[in-house]
Order: structure tokens, then C-alpha cells, then sequence
């Protein structure tokens, strides 16, 4: 009984001396919330740390803490203090911690702090300070952060700062600040961290930051800057973390980000970037992560990540304008883990793109226009894990393009354009055999086109349903980038396709043989002229009808066609070229001359109605006064 009462009793001794609406502990803490007006009268030898919270607390009083002697650190927070007497803070000289942060303040006494030279921290956050000065901070020789971040200080002289120089952390951010003088910082040797974001800052001023040698942590982000002098960061050259973003930024003068050697972050998003200079990134070997999104850009210089070998995020995202990426961009970032394409407007990648990213595990390349991709795109991405294709045109892949991603276990494909056709015969067979890679398999990985099998799965197509092999039992088709020599382009249809009849010395003449032929040179339905043979099968005995079953997919437009020895000769109209473009000028031309000569006859018509029936009407008057003259004669005769 006698050692529990021993054991309590520096308890029960606290608690004697510790007001009502307050907690004490044997650490020395007392933390006081509710409706209190006034400093708590608590123990002066046993409080080394005071937190007063959600008071009632509106003037803080000379000398309101000069009995607490042991006192080190005090934070009064949400209150409604808008008052601090001149000598509110005199007689305790060894604060090291004062934090008034989300009270009311509009001002404070200049010198209010002048006794406090042994204080390390001051925040003064989220209030309503209009303007300080250098008075405010006199005697603050060994102060090492400083808070002012979310009050309405628009302007700073020069001067304001100049006594702080043990400062090591300043926070401006949140305020109103406009421009900053070139010499605000210049004593600030020691300041490692200097956070301005959120203000109005326009532009910056060049040496503004020529004295802090050891900044590591740069804040700029969320302002209204359009635009950097050169060489602004060149003495940073201990800058570790540099933001930028949010800010009206069209172009970055050449060679800015040289000489920042220990640069690891770096965030230049939200700008309305338009282009980048060639000479932009110096070397940055210790740089992780890069952010480069939501701007402007349409491309950007194939060496912008040349000098950043160990980066390991790249998000490059969200450029609603960016449509073209340089073959050899990602040449030299064999540590990177993640690249983020998305919401770009991209719509081919050049075959080599990835071939150097052989740390690659997350590639997002989804909400694009990508309509197909090379088959080697992936070659060198074994290590890929997440792949994310999904919202783009993609019509086809290819078979194989997924064959080097041993390491792929979730994959997105969903929200593309899929034309169901034999040549998406190869993907389609890989998604049956992969389901468990796709995670979106049941969200839309379906036909697209044609019409008839459209939400149509693209893991349950099969070749009969397609009747991929319908066609290639039935002919055999071959066209002059084939047989260059014995087909020759002629104005005499039959000429050429005798004299083609007569160079070829061998025929295939089974099925068998053409489904070899047709399903192993994909070449054969892409003719380079304008013109196609076509050879009937055994099995038609020359049956002219054949050719009616014909699907030439992707082919050529067939205009006419002939037969002659055996032989279809079909006309075709050239996709590009001038011919086409005379084709489809004559075809305007017709339909214009047509849409007139309607309507012209139906003017003509109208106006011949109109002149009959004035003729008509001219008539039926002429017969009336006719048949008058004749009853007056006869009613005289009689």
C-alpha cells in the first residue's frame, strides 16, 4: 500500500497544481483546451513545454510568461488572439519555441522577440499579417525556422531578413507577395529550405539566389512566373528537391538547369510549355523523379533525359498536344521503374522507344490514339509488370507483341477500336491463352467492327467465325510486287495479261498449296499498282462466277473487272497519288454538275406547270365568252 502511494505520488502532485481544463504530466507537458481567456496559472517548476488549443485567448499581456522560468516552448493555436502587448514575450529570455500558428493576428510590436536570443522557432502561420520588417526580428541571432506561410504580406524590404542569419528554414508561401528584391536573401547563408509557393510572383529576379550555396529545398510552384532569367539556379548547387509547376512558364531559357549535380526531384508540370531548348537538363546523376505534365509541349528534344541515368520516375503525362516522341528519348534511363504517358495525344511509338528501359515495370500508355504497335516495341521490357493500353484506336496488335513480357501480370486493354478481322486472329489467341493477365478483360475487350460482331469478345473470335480461310481456298492472288517482270502495267488489259500468262511457267494447283501462299506473304494484300490477277481454283472448273465471294481486306477499290484466258484482270483506283486525287475531283465535279441539273429541271418543270395552267385558265374564259355570244344570237333569232 505504502509503495503505491509512493509510486502515485508525483502524480497526485501534478494534479494538485494543474488547473481545471488542463492535462499535466510528470515530462513537464501541460496542454489546456476550451474557455480559457487568460495563461493558466500552472506550476512554473514543473512546466518546460505549454499548449494552449481552441481558446478564447485575444490579448497576450507583457511579461505573461516571466514567472515560468523552466518554460522552453509554447504554441498557442486556434485561438482568437489578434493582440501582443510590446512586452508580452520580456522575462523569458530562454524560450526556444514560440508557435501563435491560426490565430488572429493583423500586427505585432516591432522588438516583441528582442530577449528572445536563444529562440530557434517561430511560427507565425496562418493569421492575417499584412507587413514585417527587420524591427520584428531584432535579436533573433540564433533563429533557424521561420514560418510565415498563409497570411497577406504583399511586399518585403530588402533589409527584412538581414539579422537572421542562422536561418535555416523560411516558409513565404500562401501569401501575396508580387516580387521579391534581388538582395532579400543574400545573408541567408545557411538556409537549406525556402518555400514561396502560392503566391503572385511574376517574375524573379537573376542572382536572387546566388548566396545560398547550401539550399537543398526550392519551392516555386503555384505563382504566376512567365518567365526566368538564365543561370537563375546555376549556385544551387546543393539543391536537392526543385519545384516549379503551376506557374505561366512558355519557355525555359537554354541550359537552365546546369550545375545541379544533386538535383533528385524535379516538377515543372502545369506550366503552358510550348517547347524546351535542346540544351535544357545539365548533369543530373542523382535525379529520381521527374515530372513534365499537363503543358503545351507537342514534342521535345530527343537529349532531355539524356544526363539522367539514375532517374527512376518519369510522368509525362496529361500534354493534350503531345503527338510525337523521338526514337532515341528514353536512350540513357536504364534505372527507370515507371514512365507515365497517359492522356497524351500520341499516335504511333517508333519500334525502339522502350528498347532501353530494361528496368521498366509500369508503362502508361493509356487514353492516347494509338492504333497499333510495332511487334518489337517491347523487346527489352522484361521486367514490364503493369501495361496499361486501354481508351486508345487500337484496331490491331500484333500476335507476338507480348512475347519478350515474361514479367507482365496486369495488363489493360479495354476502350479501343478492334476490328475483328483475320489479322486480329494473333492477339486474340494470345488473350485466350492469357486471361489472367488482363484486368479489364470483361470491361470492353471486344469488337468494334464490322457491324455484325460488334461487343463481340475478342478472346472467343475464332478463324471459322471470321472465315479467315474461306477466301484462300477458293483463289490465289498475286499482284505486280510480286511479279514485277511478267506483270507490266498497261493501258491494253488483254495484251498484259497474255504476256503474263505466257512468263509464268508454274501454276499452283491445289488448295492446299494457295491457304500456304495466301496465309504466309502478307504482302499479297497490299498490291503497289493498279491492277490484280486472280487465277480460278480446280475445284470451280473455270466457273466465271467465282470471283463474287472475293474479300480483299485492306485491298485496293476494285472499279472493274475483265476475264481472258483463265484470268481476272480487276481494275483498281490507286488510295493516294494524283490519279486519285483526279478521280475524286472528276467525282465531285459529277456530283455537283447532277445536284445542279436536278435542280434545274425541277425549276423548268415548275415554270412549264405555271404556263399551262395560264393557258389552261386562258382557254376555259376564251370557250365561256364563246358560248355567250352564241346564246344572245339564238335568243335574237328566236
Amino acid at each position: 500500500m505504502w509503495f503505491t502511494f509512493i509510486l502515485l505520488l508525483p502524480q497526485l502532485t501534478l494534479s494538485a497544481h494543474c488547473p481545471s481544463g488542463c492535462f499535466c504530466n510528470d515530462k513537464g507537458d501541460a496542454k489546456c483546451i476550451g474557455d480559457i481567456s487568460d495563461i493558466p496559472p500552472l506550476d512554473p517548476k514543473t512546466t518546460f513545454r505549454l499548449l494552449l488549443k481552441d481558446t478564447n485567448i485575444k490579448v497576450l499581456k507583457d511579461r505573461s510568461f516571466q514567472s515560468f522560468s523552466l518554460l522552453l516552448r509554447v504554441m498557442i493555436t486556434h485561438s482568437a488572439i489578434d493582440t501582443i502587448q510590446p512586452e508580452a514575450f520580456h522575462g523569458a529570455p530562454q524560450f526556444r519555441s514560440i508557435k501563435l500558428s491560426s490565430n488572429k493576428l493583423l500586427v505585432f510590436p516591432p522588438k516583441v522577440f528582442s530577449e528572445q536570443s536563444n529562440l530557434e522557432q517561430l511560427q507565425l502561420d496562418d493569421n492575417q499579417i499584412v507587413s514585417i520588417s527587420s524591427e520584428h526580428f531584432e535579436g533573433l541571432v540564433n533563429l533557424i525556422e521561420l514560418d510565415l506561410s498563409k497570411n497577406r504580406i504583399s511586399q518585403l524590404d530588402a533589409d527584412v531578413f538581414q539579422n537572421l542569419t542562422e536561418l535555416i528554414y523560411l516558409n513565404l508561401a500562401g501569401n501575396q507577395l508580387r516580387n521579391l528584391s534581388k538582395t532579400l536573401f543574400h545573408n541567408l547563408r545557411q538556409l537549406e529550405s525556402l518555400v514561396l509557393s502560392s503566391n503572385q510572383l511574376v517574375s524573379l529576379e537573376s542572382g536572387s539566389f546566388d548566396h545560398l550555396s547550401k539550399l537543398c529545398f526550392l519551392s516555386l510552384h503555384k505563382n504566376q512566373i512567365r518567365e526566368i532569367p538564365p543561370r537563375l539556379f546555376w549556385n544551387l548547387q546543393s539543391l536537392l528537391n526543385l519545384s516549379m509547376s503551376g506557374n505561366q512558364l512558355k519557355y525555359i531559357p537554354a541550359e537552365s538547369f546546369y550545375y545541379l549535380p544533386n538535383l533528385t526531384m524535379l516538377t515543372l508540370f502545369k506550366n503552358p510549355l510550348i517547347s524546351l531548348p535542346d540544351q535544357l537538363m545539365g548533369n543530373m546523376p542523382g535525379l529520381q523523379e521527374l515530372y513534365l505534365y499537363n503543358t503545351s509541349l507537342v514534342t521535345v528534344p530527343w537529349n532531355l533525359f539524356a544526363n539522367m541515368t539514375n532517374l527512376r520516375f518519369l510522368n509525362l503525362h496529361l500534354n493534350d498536344k503531345l503527338n510525337y516522341l523521338p526514337k532515341d528519348l528514353f536512350c540513357c534511363l536504364p534505372n527507370l521503374n515507371k514512365l507515365s504517358l497517359k492522356h497524351n495525344n500520341l499516335r504511333a511509338l517508333e519500334p525502339d522507344l522502350f528498347s532501353n528501359l530494361t528496368s521498366l515495370q509500369i508503362l502508361m500508355l493509356n487514353d492516347n490514339k494509338l492504333e497499333s504497335l510495332p511487334a518489337t516495341i517491347f523487346c527489352n521490357t522484361s521486367r514490364l509488370e503493369i501495361l496499361d493500353l486501354s481508351r486508345n484506336h487500337l484496331k490491331y496488335l500484333p500476335g507476338d507483341v507480348f512475347t519478350h513480357t515474361g514479367a507482365l501480370n496486369a495488363l489493360s486493354l479495354s476502350g479501343n477500336t478492334w476490328k475483328c478481322d483475320c489479322s486480329i486472329m494473333g492477339i486474340a489467341e494470345w488473350i485466350r491463352d492469357n486471361p489472367r493477365l488482363i484486368n479489364d478483360l470483361n470491361k470492353g475487350v471486344a469488337c468494334y467492327e464490322p457491324y455484325h460482331l460488334q461487343s463481340h469478345s475478342l478472346q472467343t473470335l475464332t478463324h471459322a467465325e471470321l472465315k479467315c480461310g474461306e477466301v484462300v481456298s477458293q483463289t490465289m492472288i498475286m499482284t505486280t510486287s510480286i511479279l514485277p517482270t511478267q506483270v507490266p502495267a498497261t493501258s491494253t488489259p488483254q495484251s498484259s495479261i497474255a504476256s503474263s500468262t505466257k512468263a509464268r511457267t508454274t501454276e499452283t494447283s491445289t488448295a492446299s498449296s494457295i491457304t500456304s501462299t495466301f496465309a504466309t506473304t502478307d504482302s499479297r494484300f497490299s498490291p503497289t499498282s493498279d491492277h490484280i490477277y486472280i487465277k480460278p481454283g480446280n475445284v470451280y472448273n473455270n466457273d466465271l462466277a467465282f470471283y463474287e465471294k472475293i474479300v480483299l481486306d485492306n485491298g485496293p477499290e476494285i472499279v472493274h473487272n475483265n476475264h481472258y484466258d483463265g484470268w481476272v484482270y480487276l481494275w483498281t483506283v490507286p488510295s493516294t497519288g494524283p490519279f486519285s486525287g483526279f478521280m475524286t475531283a472528276l467525282y465531285i465535279v459529277l456530283l455537283v454538275t447532277g445536284v445542279v441539273l436536278i435542280v434545274a429541271t425541277w425549276y423548268a418543270l415548275y415554270r412549264l406547270h405555271e404556263v399551262l395552267w395560264m393557258l389552261q385558265k386562258v382557254t376555259m374564259g376564251d370557250n365561256q365568252r364563246i358560248m355567250a355570244r352564241r346564246v344572245r344570237s339564238f335568243k335574237v333569232k328566236l
